[in-house]
């Protein structure tokens, strides 16, 4: 009896071993369940693409920020919320009932995030006009909880956000034609503006600041919108201006950038105006004709006054409607200093208005491959008609007989008294 009653006891003792070693092994949790979520920021870049990120520059408004968080740890991530506390120059601005507000903070949802899951969570943000170009750091506070655990985590990350400019400058400059000279119309001016930043300089409107002797061929070509220029690339800009009568030399000539109606400087263009051959009008003679007159060679004394020499030099007089006949003469290549003589055979209008004509002389020559023009104005005074030829001659034909007349009759009375005495 003793033998069986321990063997029951012995039975039993062994039953609850068992069982307590089987609970044992079930409260043990397996190696997976000791792992945590763990989400950290991978990369943060302007824009949409990040193979192809854009750049934010000052006075940027509404770009977007898209930074791409990453779960790293081995278990889920729950309720991931991402928000981005900020700081001058950049801001936050969203519009409520139509009314713009700014803020310092903006938040962002992830949601759930599994283990090696990555997201991109995007800020619409703006940047101040006059921020410096640099890179700014912000706190980014990520808020989530761990999966298994129902831990709430909050890690406060430092994110880079990037700000640059473009930085524009004179690379190159071409005139057409090659050679300004005083009184130059429509010379194309064309420059090479590069942009040596580190941003895109955005919404370009370039204009040449224009002081005499220079001016504007027509409204607008003194200014031209290139639009945006890369860093690193060149863009090209076309003005047309007029040149003055002025001394020959170099003027230089400011290039800014329009950015809200202020004016900020880029380079200066230099451009030199060389000597162009002055021309006298020495004498005209004669100065004074009459209407109906024709034939009358018209003698005109020009002297080349400057310093260089001018060739094909061809001389047009422009007259109104009273003056016709030969109104050009070709003088060649003139000297510095010489002068030579143009010879016009003009007819004048019996209906032409006595009093002082300013007649246009269109001077046309070639200088250093280069045709150029000037005008000079000479001065002709009309009298009135005179009195036709053959009147003249019979009028001086009856003086002469009337005189002789006079004389041989005092002849004959003389002779006359010197018989009677």
């Amino acid at each position: 009896m003793s033998v069986v009653r321990f063997r029951g006891v012995f039975i039993v003792v062994l039953a609850c071993l068992l069982a307590l070693s089987v609970s044992g092994r079930t409260s043990v949790p397996p190696a997976s369940a000791i792992g945590v979520a763990n989400v950290v920021v991978t990369n943060v870049y302007w824009g949409s693409n990040p193979m192809d990120p854009s750049a934010a520059h000052p006075g940027d408004v509404n770009v977007q920020l898209s930074v791409i968080l990453s779960n790293v740890g081995d278990d889920v991530a729950r309720g991931v919320n991402a928000t981005l506390f900020l700081g001058p120059p950049i801001t936050y601005t969203y519009y409520q009932d139509g009314t713009e507000f700014s803020a310092t903070t903006a938040s962002k949802v992830a949601g759930d995030m599994g283990a090696g899951q990555s997201y991109t969570v995007s800020f619409t943000l703006s940047i101040d006009s006059d921020a410096k170009e640099g890179i700014y750091r912000y706190n980014l506070q990520l808020a989530y909880k761990s999966a298994r655990e129902l831990q709430q985590v909050n890690n406060n990350l430092m994110i880079d956000v990037p700000v640059w400019k473009g930085e524009l400058h004179i690379q190159n400059i071409l005139t057409v034609p090659t050679k300004i000279y005083p009184d130059s119309k429509q010379v194309l001016v064309k420059v090479w503006v590069a942009n040596s930043g580190k941003g895109t300089a955005k919404d370009i409107q370039l204009r040449m600041d224009l002081t005499p002797p220079f001016t504007a061929s027509s409204s607008g070509s003194d200014r031209i919108f290139v639009g945006n220029i890369p860093a690193g690339q060149v863009s090209e800009a076309d003005f047309i201006v007029d040149v003055a009568s002025i001394t020959f030399g170099q003027y230089p000539v400011n290039l800014v950038e329009e950015v809200e109606g202020k004016l900020i400087p880029i380079g200066t263009i230099p451009l030199y105006i060389n000597e162009k051959v002055k021309f006298d009008i020495v004498s005209v003679t004669p100065s004074t004709v009459h209407a109906g007159d024709s034939g009358d060679v018209i003698r005109v004394e020009l002297k080349n006054s400057g310093t260089v020499k001018a060739d094909s030099v061809r001389v047009q007089l422009r007259v109104g409607n009273f003056f016709t006949g030969t109104l050009t003469d070709f003088l060649g290549t003139m000297l510095a200093g010489e002068t030579k003589v143009a010879f016009f055979t003009v007819d004048i209008d019996s209906k032409a208005q006595p009093r002082r004509y300013n007649l246009d002389m269109r001077i046309d020559w070639t200088q250093d491959d280069n045709s150029l023009d000037d005008t000079q104005t000479l001065i002709l005074t009309v009298d009135p008609a005179g009195l036709p030829v053959t009147l003249i001659a019979v009028g001086v034909i009856v003086l002469i007989a009337i005189i002789g007349y006079v004389v041989m009759r005092r002849r004959r009375m003389k002779a006359s008294q010197a018989s009677t005495k």
